[in-house]
């Protein structure tokens, strides 16, 4: 139900020529709000009247309900913790930033032999090898997959993930380094890996595939987008084809850092904008 206020504000008579020097020119005693009906009412406390008319709206909002994908089915999540993480066996690590890039950002591959069923933007865990400073094992570190759910081998028994070497100088003049951020960009091939997960549900691709697909990203943000662009334009698949629209916003501090320069061959459908 609509309601209006009206305000009626008393200035000085006309008749007067000048104003007192330490008075303000409405006092707040000459000031009434009263709400009445939506019709117009004057109100009088001597002198010149105004009239203000102002409507409120007293009805609440009507509540858009978000469409949440926490419920969605035939989605695995935490199927492994910390505790009892699942053991992944290194398959690849590779630099893909130049050398005169600022900074070190790595493709790796972890077998999983199909044990950590996961869509297109999901996450996993890496726990680093070792002790924090307190002698207990370290916390895991989430990572966007940046694979599809078939992997990098097409066989479902893979994941990938995209990690930039995190280091820095403190303000100490010390030199730090990210404990699992070096840990998996110094990891070998045939090293095993702690790895727990998949989690998350708020960022899977969208199944309708006439969707139109805006991605937005900087440096490493690319890699849940990597398997987007993976399963849209790489894989077949029986029950899924893209003939939507895919836009990809990439930006990056120089050409050399432009991460996974693959997806600049894709077909008609994306537009690759990078962003320097």
């Amino acid at each position: 139900m609509a309601s209006a206020v009206t305000a009626a504000v008393s200035f000085p008579s006309t008749k007067s020529t000048s104003l007192p020097s330490r008075a303000a020119i409405i006092s707040p005693e000459r000031i009434t709000l009263k709400k009445v009906p939506v019709h117009y009412r004057d109100a009088s406390a001597g002198g010149r009247v105004v009239s203000i008319r102002a409507q409120v709206t007293t009805e609440a909002p009507v509540k858009v309900e978000k469409e949440s994908k926490k419920m969605e089915e035939g989605v695995t999540v935490n199927k492994f913790k910390p505790k009892e993480p699942y053991i992944g066996r290194c398959l690849l690590n590779t630099r893909i930033t130049g050398d005169d890039a600022p900074g070190e950002t790595w493709h790796m591959v972890f077998s999983t032999e199909g044990e950590i069923p996961y869509r297109e933007g999901q996450s996993i865990g890496v726990i680093a090898d070792g002790i924090d400073k307190n002698g207990k094992p370290h916390k895991l570190r989430l990572y966007s997959i940046a694979s599809s759910a078939l992997g990098d081998f097409g066989d479902s028994k893979t994941v990938s993930l995209c990690v930039k070497r995190l280091v820095y100088t403190n303000d100490k003049g010390e030199l730090v380094k990210g404990v699992c951020s070096n840990f998996l960009c110094d990891v070998k091939p045939g090293a095993e890996v702690k790895i727990t997960g998949p989690v998350g549900k708020e960022m899977l691709m969208p199944k309708d595939p006439n969707a139109t697909v805006i991605m937005l990203a900087t440096g490493t943000g690319i890699a849940p987008f990597r398997a987007f662009l993976w399963k849209m334009f790489f894989e077949k698949h029986d029950d899924y084809k893209f003939n939507g629209l895919a836009w990809l916003f990439l930006g990056v501090p120089t050409s050399s850092s432009l991460l996974y320069k693959e997806v600049s061959h894709t077909n008609m459908f994306t537009n690759i904008v990078p962003l320097y």
